[in-house]
C-alpha cells in the first residue's frame, strides 16, 4: 500500500501549523506551501478537506489562515489518514467484502485483514502532537 501524496502533504501541513500557530494568528496556506514546499492549489484543496473533517479552523480575509480545531494530542494520525484517502485497507475485500466472489475461500484474507489491523494500529497509535513533539526535540 502506499499512501497518496494527500495524505502526506497533510499531515506536513498539519504537523507545520501546530508547531507555528500562534494565540490569534492563523498559519496562511501560501505559508505552509512555501515552507513545507507543496504546490499551493494542491494544498488548498487538502486544507477544505481537512476543514471540512474538523481537523482545522480557517480564518477567512487578508490575515486569514488555519488554526489547528482542538488538542493537538486528540487528533489522531489513522482519523487524519482517513479522512483525506477513505476507509485504510490493504485490499477492497476488507472494506467490501462482496466485491470478491472468493472472499469466502480466499486463503491469503487472514494475511491482508491482519495486514490491515496493523497498519490501522499503528496509525491510531499516534496523534499530531507526537510529530510536533518530535520535531521540539531536533
Amino acid at each position: 500500500m502506499k499512501l497518496s501524496t494527500r495524505s502526506r502533504y497533510g499531515l506536513r501541513a498539519l504537523i507545520y501549523i501546530a508547531k507555528n500557530q500562534k494565540e490569534g494568528s492563523p498559519v496562511s496556506v501560501r505559508r505552509i506551501s512555501e515552507a513545507e514546499e507543496i504546490p499551493l492549489r494542491y494544498l488548498e484543496r487538502i486544507m477544505r478537506i481537512l476543514s471540512q473533517n474538523k481537523f482545522v479552523k480557517a480564518e477567512v480575509g487578508a490575515e486569514g489562515g488555519y488554526y489547528i480545531n482542538g488538542d493537538p494530542r486528540e487528533i489522531k494520525i489513522l482519523d487524519v489518514v482517513e479522512a483525506l484517502e477513505g476507509r485504510t485497507a490493504l485490499v477492497d475485500c476488507i472494506v467490501s467484502p462482496n466485491k470478491c466472489k472468493r472472499v469466502s475461500r480466499c486463503e491469503t484474507r487472514p494475511l491482508w485483514v491482519e495486514m490491515t489491523n496493523k497498519l490501522r494500529e499503528t496509525l491510531a497509535k499516534y496523534t499530531l502532537y507526537d510529530f510536533v513533539k518530535e520535531e521540539e526535540k531536533i
